[in-house]
């Protein structure tokens, strides 16, 4: 399997929805989460995961997309992710 570069990764349509960022004294909406990403520098990666819900904050900022289609899609495919994992062993064995 080829490795995906950076350029083909930020390509991907789930990095330009439009998302929501609450910060502490207000919430802003960008285009894009590439937008967002140079405008707070955040790395991508980390608004995507606090927009799914994988982490709780991304530089103490709270994460989200606005609300649709994509949202759903997203978000359920993550739920059924985590769900469906188990792990036998542990980290080490």
């Amino acid at each position: 399997m080829k490795k995906m570069t950076w350029k083909h990764k930020y390509q991907q349509k789930k990095y330009h929805l439009p998302v929501i960022g609450h910060f502490s004294d207000r919430s802003v909406q960008f285009k894009s989460i590439i937008e967002a990403s140079r405008t707070i520098n955040i790395h991508p990666t980390l608004i995507f995961e606090a927009c799914i819900g994988k982490i709780f904050k991304a530089k103490n900022t709270h994460w989200e997309y606005v609300k649709g289609n994509h949202y759903i899609k997203y978000k359920a495919y993550y739920i059924n992710a985590q769900e469906s994992y188990t792990r036998v062993g542990g980290f080490n064995g």
